[in-house]
């Protein structure tokens, strides 16, 4: 018989002994590899044998001068822990020695009806089941501190009756009950009485499958206030019944959040679409004017001096010239219009050569310098769209900067470095309060358009001191752009 230790230290509580010398002999010829052999006729001489010495069997007779019966066993046992304990009886010793089975005994032998083999057998059998028990205990105990620490809520219930059987120390915290308050409590006591359309469903045990499932449930504290949970349930097995095991994530700030975020998102989407549609119309407001005020009104001259042909005598000449030259003056006022509304050629030109035109334009009609700097913009790298954008925005500046700053000066730099674009325009006009809301839109228009490239603009102003205009834009494809 191969021996499963060679160094097992033994313990034989046995007052007889004859007993004892039996035994020993058995051990001593087994090949169990029996390194040491410890005796004591008492418990009280066992107890002290366990405390100083390492014992890795105990094999106990249960009637002693100290103590008798189960007794024996029980002391044994408790001042074992962990030791593997065979009862020793006689045949009127048998319901006893069940019972000590029932109590945590490895095994019992009856004195005279064994020998060598089977006491070895017995002390084999009953090593590697004390060691498997051990290691279940061991499992056990890591998954009890799994879940009585777990950080989330958890507890089990009864799969059939709804029943809470255990529940942790979080879910305590969380829904505000002691521990025996939740144990007279089932799921029905925690649904929120919002939840009764979904409860018949859960009462079905739909969602339920062998599975980790989760589901969004109304929960309701001790104190009567709900919460959102998201429960993720898990079939187990408890105490050899089947049963659930729930644990429960409070998301009710979560969604609050992500509903505030919503609501934010929403209002912002609301706002870009308001000023897209205010832009528009004012500039179906500019077209209209210009050609109200400005065209109709050359051409309506130019009918006049035409009209008066006939009547003109000497005149003819002058009067054809004058009509051509309202006319040509009609001409060169539409494609001004046209410039505006239409977005320049960045392809033949690009836009460095754009807004430098743009600029040379209006020093050409207002008393005003604009200088551009623009010699680390690297416009190979920037999409078409994006350098639409900008012309816009800074077309849409200097437009604010001629109704409203009175400036002399104006400059206006581009750079980008990466995919970051700065652009930043400055003049030395009068200035405004910033903490003032703006009546006009030409702000509003150009933070749309940056936003449009998930990028800022910042202002930079005071009542005296001139206006800077900051722009930060991305180049990476937009969510959409803003057509020219």
């Amino acid at each position: 018989m191969k021996a499963i230790n060679n160094q097992l230290s033994i313990l034989i509580i046995e007052d007889n002994p004859d007993d004892f010398f039996l035994i020993e002999a058995m051990l001593q010829s087994s090949r169990l590899g029996v390194k040491k052999i410890h005796s004591a006729s008492r418990i009280a001489d066992a107890i002290v044998v366990l405390n100083q010495h390492k014992i890795d069997l105990v094999l106990v007779d249960l009637s002693l001068p100290d103590s008798f019966g189960i007794d024996s066993f029980l002391k044994v046992k408790t001042a074992s822990g962990h030791i593997p304990v065979i009862i020793l009886t006689g045949l009127a010793e048998s319901a006893i020695a069940l019972e000590a089975l029932q109590l945590g005994a490895q095994d019992y032998l009856v004195k005279g009806e064994f020998k060598t083999e089977l006491l070895v057998k017995s002390i084999q059998y009953s090593i590697e089941r004390k060691n498997a028990e051990e290691k279940t205990l061991e499992s056990e105990e890591k998954y009890r501190q799994m879940f009585y620490k777990n950080p989330f809520p958890a507890w089990i219930y009864d799969l059939d009756t709804l029943q809470i059987l255990e529940v942790n120390d979080a879910a305590m915290k969380k829904y505000g009950y002691e521990k025996e308050e939740f144990l007279q409590l089932n799921l029905k006591d925690i649904r929120a009485a919002e939840d009764t359309a979904e409860w018949k469903q859960f009462i079905g045990h739909e969602i339920i499958k062998s599975k980790m499932q989760s589901q969004f449930v109304q929960h309701k504290k001790k104190n009567g206030k709900t919460i959102i949970a998201e429960v993720s349930y898990c079939q187990i097995n408890y105490f050899g019944k089947t049963a659930m095991q729930a644990q429960v994530n409070d998301v009710t700030e979560k969604l609050r959040l992500e509903m505030e975020l919503l609501e934010q998102h929403t209002i912002k989407q609301k706002q870009i679409t308001e000023a897209v549609l205010s832009a528009q119309e004012e500039e179906r407001k500019i077209i209209g004017t210009e050609l109200h005020d400005n065209i109709n009104q050359i051409l309506a001259t130019s009918k006049l001096y035409y009209g008066a042909v006939d009547a003109c005598g000497d005149n003819l000449t002058e009067m054809l010239a004058k009509g051509d030259e309202y006319i040509t003056l009609a001409i060169e006022e539409i494609r001004k219009l046209s410039r505006k509304l239409v977005a320049p050629p960045f392809i033949e030109s690009g836009l460095q050569p754009a807004i430098t035109e743009l600029a040379q334009n209006i020093m050409m009609t207002k008393q005003m310098v604009i200088e551009t700097i623009m010699s680390d913009f690297d416009e190979h790298a920037v999409s078409k769209e994006l350098k639409i954008n900008i012309y816009r925005i800074v077309q849409e500046q200097l437009n604010n900067i001629l109704k409203y700053a009175q400036a002399d000066s104006v400059s206006v730099a581009l750079c980008n470095h990466g995919n970051k674009i700065r652009l930043d325009i400055h003049d030395n006009g009068v200035g405004f309060d910033t903490s003032q809301k703006s009546k006009g839109i030409g702000l509003a228009n150009i933070r749309t358009r940056a936003e449009l490239f998930d990028g800022i603009m910042e202002i930079e102003s005071s009542p005296g001191n001139g206006c800077r205009l900051k722009v930060i834009l991305f180049n990476k494809n937009a969510k959409s752009q803003l057509a020219a």
